[in-house]
């Protein structure tokens, strides 16, 4: 059993007012330094953008904590965390073209969220996945979300979990931050404490998964913005473009 005093946490999974989290990537990762001291690695992982990642990544001489670049990417087939990536994914791509996309850049590709339902893209291929598995290993990626702290139910997590003891793929544990208060709330265990130690967790499949469900105050906030965001697109056209200043502090 591996000794509890050598194992590292990191939560790679959290997002920024650059795609559609609350905090600002500056206001993240003071939140990280002043109030989860127990996080070694993290990664912002925006929804199919690097902008705030990269930024993040430029500051980590400032942080006590390693920062790793990464980004949320939208395939055909799931949401795929790719770890290590400094340059655009293309989205709608199968599942195994964006692993292979991650892959070019020497970087972790990671099935998030594979079992919850309400995120549609994973609905739709949520039977697919139970009745064969093997596209999931197939596909090339490296490790399973088997703990994502912003599911409803948590029944989700225990059939992701379930699931991966056949596959044997590296388990991952995130928090899926949309806010500060979410943050750490899952996480990735792993020997040592360095980016670098984690990285090679991954290729030794040596990563554990752990966390609690967001608290109750952040999913109430979560929820309503997301509801708040969802109206709002009824009262005329947007642009989506991201500003400046939206990165930058």
């Amino acid at each position: 059993m591996q000794d509890e005093q050598r194992l590292g946490r990191a939560d790679f999974h959290m997002h920024t007012n650059v795609s559609d989290g609350l905090p600002s990537p500056q206001d993240l990762l003071d939140f990280v330094a002043e109030h989860r001291p127990d996080l070694d690695v993290i990664a912002i992982t925006d929804h199919d953008c690097l902008e705030a990642s990269l930024w993040a990544y430029d500051q980590r001489s400032k942080y006590p904590f390693d920062i790793i670049p990464g980004m949320e990417i939208s395939s055909a087939e799931g949401d795929v965390l790719g770890l290590w990536v400094t340059k655009p994914i293309q989205i709608g791509m199968s599942l195994a073209d964006t692993a292979a996309a991650v892959h070019e850049q020497g970087g972790i590709a990671i099935l998030a969220h594979p079992f919850h339902f309400y995120v549609p893209v994973v609905a739709l291929n949520f039977r697919r996945y139970l009745n064969n598995p093997q596209m999931l290993l197939d596909s090339g990626i490296d490790a399973l979300e088997t703990h994502n702290a912003s599911t409803f139910l948590p029944a989700n997590n225990r059939l992701a979990r379930r699931f991966n003891r056949s596959l044997h793929l590296s388990a991952t544990g995130s928090s899926d931050a949309h806010t500060l208060g979410a943050i750490g709330s899952g996480r990735t265990r792993f020997p040592g404490r360095s980016a670098a130690d984690l990285r090679t967790a991954f290729v030794q499949g040596t990563t554990l998964a752990e966390g609690e469900m967001w608290p109750v105050k952040e999913m109430f906030v979560a929820v309503a913005t997301m509801i708040q965001r969802n109206l709002s697109r009824y009262s005329g056209p947007k642009t989506h473009s991201i500003q400046p200043q939206e990165v930058m502090p």
